[in-house]
């Protein structure tokens, strides 16, 4: 039986023939070395993938790993590796893909494995962490390492404007951005932005979430037209129609961050991953970081990455072995040296005493009222949500009609399919806490 699906990624769209998948595993490569493949963020990360595998090797002398990492198109190119059987023995994957990759059949459960392993300490992880990677029961990866999105501003352009602290609410949020919204040279043209909002969908959730709106609702229905979403969105167009808050383009950015180390706005959101960018490129540039401005209730995103075997692995045991050390203690802190991640493991965060670091323990703490990045949806509904929301903040679309008419065409198209994974996995996480 064979089946064609459309993917689409972050990248682009790409068409994935998922043909005969079990055949298809016949033809991967035998070799003794395993293979292993990631993307690479930063020249850290690769020199630190690579030390990790020297390290492995020498404790291994009988498991050679070969490392092939994947510069652009990260996720088409392994969309098509998975579906063909070629995939490499233990690959990184965000944990956004999980439930497609499941539905699809192509990871490997590794159940079996922690359950023979004692020495490995699941309860080690960060429960919403580790449930990022269990669908329908069973576990199809392990976490590394995650950032939350937490608010970035800059001291220097608050003390100008009489501001001491961070804003603490959406009411605080808006004064702090008009504020800090200034023509600083005096030629009546406005060159300073209190707030720079990102153009990606996951950034305006965490403000559905504080104004208790939902994406899909507890039964799996799109409830992205309901009232609690259409008020989140109206706050932030508000922002951008009253003049103190701008879309990277506004100002000739690449990215949010980019405005932000320009100078060009006073307050940013981001993961941990920007205080790296803002190190390498904008090291003069001063800021701090808050946890994000809370409306009826707090809330943020998690963005995790881990490791998974698919499924077509000739050495399920040996991948194993490799998995098991990359997301291990001592991987653990490892993979904290490349400074875009905080470790999944609760015993590497306490050893490294990470909660004393000023800058990582507002991204840490962030993760008690944080949501996972991850729907089980066609990427195409993720697609079309992402240009309905480009037409609200760009084009100052009204919203309610934008958002009536997404829900028209998603189900027209019949993309929207009942599923309340994302609520129950919340709710799972909430529980262990």
């Amino acid at each position: 039986m064979s089946r064609v699906v459309l993917f689409s990624s972050n990248s682009g769209a790409l068409i994935v023939l998922l043909l005969a998948l079990s055949l298809f595993g016949c033809d991967q490569q035998d070799s003794d070395s395993l293979r292993l493949t990631g993307w690479i963020s930063s020249p850290v990360e690769e020199t630190l993938t690579r030390s990790f595998i020297d390290t492995f090797e020498r404790r291994h002398p009988g498991l050679p790993v070969h490392y092939e990492p994947i510069t652009a198109n990260y996720m088409d190119k392994l969309l098509l590796m998975l579906a063909t059987g070629t995939a490499p023995d233990v690959v990184m994957l965000e944990a956004f893909w999980i439930p497609l990759l499941v539905d699809y059949d192509v990871l490997l459960p590794l159940d079996d494995f922690v359950a023979q392993d004692p020495g490995f300490f699941p309860e080690d992880f960060e429960p919403a962490l580790l449930d990022a990677f269990r669908f329908n029961g069973k576990l199809y990866g392990l976490p590394k390492d995650y950032s939350t999105l937490v608010l970035y501003f800059n001291p220097a352009m608050f003390a100008k404007a009489g501001l001491a602290g961070a804003p603490r609410t959406w009411d605080e949020f808006a004064e702090y951005a008009r504020r800090l919204t200034r023509d600083t040279d005096g030629d009546g043209i406005v060159d300073q932005y209190g707030y720079c909002h990102a153009e990606a969908f996951e950034y305006s959730l965490p403000f559905v979430w504080q104004n208790r709106g939902e994406y899909f609702d507890a039964q799996g229905r799109a409830a992205f037209d309901e009232p609690a979403f259409v008020k989140a969105l109206s706050f932030l167009q508000r922002m951008k129609t009253d003049g103190v808050a701008v879309m990277p383009s506004d100002v000739g950015a690449a990215w949010n961050m980019d405005a932000f180390g320009r100078g060009r706005v006073a307050m940013a959101i981001s993961g941990l991953w920007a205080a790296n960018f803002m190190k390498e490129t904008y090291a003069r540039t001063p800021y701090r970081v808050a946890p994000l401005p809370a409306g009826k209730q707090a809330a943020s995103i998690a963005f995790v990455a881990g490791y998974a075997i698919p499924k077509a692995t000739r050495h399920p045991d040996k991948a194993w072995q490799v998995l098991r050390y990359l997301t291990g203690p001592e991987g653990g802190r490892i993979w904290e040296k490349s400074g875009i991640g905080l470790p999944a493991r609760r015993s590497v965060t306490r050893d490294l005493e990470l909660e004393r670091d000023p800058l990582k323990r507002v991204f840490l703490r962030s993760l008690d009222h944080a949501r996972v990045w991850q729907f089980r949806v066609n990427q195409r509904v993720l697609d079309e949500t992402q240009s309905a929301l480009q037409a609200i903040f760009l084009t100052g679309a009204a919203i309610q009609p934008t958002l009536a008419d997404l829900k028209r065409r998603l189900e027209r198209g019949r993309l929207l399919q009942a599923d309340s994974r994302s609520r129950e996995s919340q709710n799972r996480s909430e529980a262990s806490r």
